[in-house]
């Protein structure tokens, strides 16, 4: 939305008898984008305040100018105080090989094309004159032989991008006329490369002939150039020009190091199997032996890896100590099981091709972040569009170990569309299928995250509370199965204590009371941390908006940490909206006052442990009982001594109570009361933080066994948190 201070700023400017516009204003004015600030700053004739408007002005996603802005243009293009900055919003950024923004006019086309060919400052309007899709390639084409090379490049880099054929003999011209020590901008290699996108016959016979005629010079920029035109051999697809025969007929007999180095990459990104012999070459008589080992590894066979053992022994340049060593048994280790050792390369092939494959996805996909903020709509539908095609990719590489993790990389995606859809756009039937396909991603073992959003949308956005009661109990029985799982059984233990007070709450409507722990918190702190990958914004929200957000659960770790800077009643009525059963917001309120706390979240915090009847957090009373490491230790050694299992646990953390509460159970009372009595020394060894560790021995018989205890103080009070 354009700035109406902005507006009001010029149409000031335009009345009679307004203050001169600042170099703040012409910045303000790229920012918006305005064509009628720009008028206006045209009318001041300070170029300088132009180019500042032009270094600022903002496209968004757009990748043409609009029109407006190219009629301006047009209008004021002979005016020579105020061109070249207008000239200078064309053709600001270079991708793929074409300017942007583009123009799309006719009559701009020949205003840049008349001082093309006026031969003043080519450079600049040669630049200028390409970001079009207009079909001016005749043009162009005519124009070569008149270019200096600077600008002469930016035409080949046209007419290579849109593959025109006709074009050929004027770029052999060209290439023809300048030496290498005229080559300005690497025009030279600029045409081999136009030669390999025009690809017809006749392109690629003129690419291999001017490769054969590199190969008569002694020059070094002649060697360099050679380089370059295998890099551009290399970027053409697996089955595309050059043919590898042809292609090696006329490389020269002798190759720098570069060009070894990007031939073996040439060879082995083909799997070329004409090429194995230039590897073996490439072994013994380059600089490159290592990676001719490694690309004969990946191409050849056992008689190739036999050839490659042979050629070692001839290797000519220095090599490191034991260098060729190392080389020849990696070649020993493929010969020696070389069905494991092929069926190891077939796995890391499809590994790669599958991160090829998701690469150009996520390419596509990272074009679409412009059209967040100025097409939602469209940004959503592309943005399922091309996660719809990267799921079609994980499924042709299900026998790929690593797709696991690109499949839980491509379900946090799906959240963020289905959190996208459903906070931006208030679309929440679509959000539900986006978080369904996230669910199915995530693989059966790992806790549902997505059934906890579809729970949230159920309950706050459809007020559908059966629907999301099974939502949380999918998600509650997930976390159930990971719970005796190192080291997710902590993690899991805090997910299942926030679920069942959801559901406590959605059934009988009870809000949380009782105590807060150190545990408690940490689950506050991982549940935002899973709360996060439902941020759509990219900065963070201004406290004062949050009074009007609808209500979620999630909106609490969408908004964090700005809900922690309101006042303490509107913190608290932000917390009762999205937070009624009250146990998320205890234990963030309660982790937040050990973090040098702000007086309003204190405040809070002390008004909602009060009124709850919370016990923990900024009000918690150390236990006198566990005041010290020591404490604790008698405790503990008292309750094994009645065989009191209930009382043991209480000495642990709850993390470590998770864990031992099954075996203290199973014991007797005779063989509780046996282990306590098996203790026959304690001393503190060290203190650290809030941790203090202690080293235990035990008597088992005539045999002592020394061991360690780990102590943690949580708010005064010492719980044993490994043992």
């Amino acid at each position: 939305m354009r700035s109406w201070f902005l507006l009001f700023a010029v149409a000031l400017h335009v009345a009679a008898g307004a203050a001169p516009l600042t170099e703040d204003d012409a910045a303000r004015i790229g920012r918006e984008a305005s064509v009628q600030g720009l008028r206006a700053l045209i009318a001041q004739r300070n170029q300088g305040l132009l180019f500042r408007a032009m270094q600022s002005w903002n496209f968004g996603a757009a990748r043409e100018l609009p029109e407006p802005l190219e009629a301006l243009i047009v209008e004021h293009y002979a005016d020579t105080l105020v061109q070249r900055p207008l000239l200078g919003l064309i053709a600001k950024s270079l991708d793929q090989h074409e300017r942007y923004p583009k123009y799309r006019g006719r009559k701009l086309f020949e205003l840049l094309y008349a001082d093309l060919k006026s031969s003043k400052d080519n450079l600049h309007y040669a630049i200028r004159i390409i970001a079009t899709d207009l079909p001016v390639e005749p043009e162009l084409v005519a124009l070569l032989p008149q270019l200096d090379p600077a600008s002469a490049n930016e035409l080949v880099m046209f007419l290579g991008a849109r593959r025109y054929a006709p074009a050929l003999p004027a770029l052999q011209a060209l290439q023809g006329r300048i030496p290498h020590e005229r080559n300005t901008n690497q025009m030279l290699e600029r045409v081999d490369w136009a030669y390999l996108q025009i690809a017809t016959p006749e392109a690629v016979q003129a690419f291999l002939a001017r490769m054969r005629a590199l190969g008569q010079s002694k020059d070094e920029r002649a060697a360099s150039e050679v380089w370059n035109m295998l890099i551009y051999a290399t970027q053409q697809p697996a089955n595309g020009p050059p043919d590898y025969a042809e292609l090696r007929a006329a490389l020269p007999a002798e190759l720098n190091d570069s060009a070894w180095d990007q031939l073996i990459r040439l060879v082995e990104k083909r799997k070329e199997r004409r090429g194995v012999p230039d590897l073996l070459r490439a072994i013994a008589q380059s600089k490159r032996t290592d990676q001719a080992v490694d690309a004969l590894l990946a191409l050849g066979g056992p008689d190739d890896w036999r050839a490659g053992r042979a050629e070692l022994a001839r290797v000519k340049e220095p090599v490191a100590p034991g260098r060729i060593a190392a080389l020849g048994a990696k070649l020993d280790a493929a010969l020696a099981d070389p069905v494991q050792f092929a069926a190891q390369r077939k796995q890391r092939e499809r590994q790669e091709e599958m991160y090829r494959a998701q690469g150009e996805i996520a390419k596509e996909s990272r074009r679409l972040a412009d059209l967040k903020r100025t097409d939602p709509p469209r940004y959503a539908a592309e943005l399922r569009v091309a996660l719809e095609r990267r799921e079609a990719v994980l499924r042709d590489f299900a026998d790929v170990a690593q797709s696991t993790g690109a499949r839980q990389e491509l379900a946090r995606e799906y959240l963020h569309l289905g959190a996208f859809l459903r906070f931006e756009l208030r679309r929440p039937d679509d959000a539900i299928a986006a978080y369904e396909k996230a669910a199915r991603l995530f693989p059966d073992q790992a806790f549902n995250l997505a059934a906890t959003s579809i729970a949230d949308l159920y309950r706050f956005d459809k007020r559908d509370n059966a629907k999301a009661l099974a939502q949380y109990r999918s998600a509650l029985a997930s976390a159930a199965a990971s719970d005796g799982r190192r080291p997710d059984a902590q993690l899991a233990a805090g997910l299942k204590a926030w679920l069942e007070h959801e559901i406590a709450y959605l059934e009988r409507g009870r809000r949380f009371s009782g105590a807060i722990a150190r545990a408690d918190m940490g689950t506050a702190q991982l549940w935002l941390m899973l709360g996060s990958m439902h941020a759509t914004a990219e900065a963070t929200p201004d406290p004062r908006t949050l009074s009007r957000l609808p209500p979620s659960q999630l909106q609490i770790a969408r908004t964090f940490p700005a809900v922690l800077e309101l006042e303490p009643k509107e913190m608290l009525g932000f917390f009762a909206k999205h937070d009624p059963a009250g146990y998320l917001t205890a234990a963030i309120l309660a982790a937040a006052t050990y973090k040098d706390p702000s007086p309003y979240v204190k405040a809070a915090a002390e008004t909602f442990f009060r009124e709850r009847g919370i016990r923990g957090g900024p009000s918690a009373k150390a236990d006198p009982r566990y005041a010290s490491p020591e404490k604790t230790w008698a405790v503990f050694l008292a309750a094994t001594k009645k065989g009191d299992a209930a009382a043991m646990l209480d000495c642990l953390t709850p993390e470590l109570q998770a864990r031992f509460q099954d075996l203290f159970k199973r014991m007797s009372r005779d063989e509780l009361r046996k282990m306590g009595e098996s203790f026959v020394a304690f001393a503190v060894q060290s203190s650290y933080g809030q941790f203090t560790e202690a080293a235990v021995v035990r008597q088992q018989a005539e045999r002592k066994m020394a061991g360690f205890i780990t102590f943690v103080n949580d708010g005064g009070t010492w719980k044993i948190a490994e043992m």
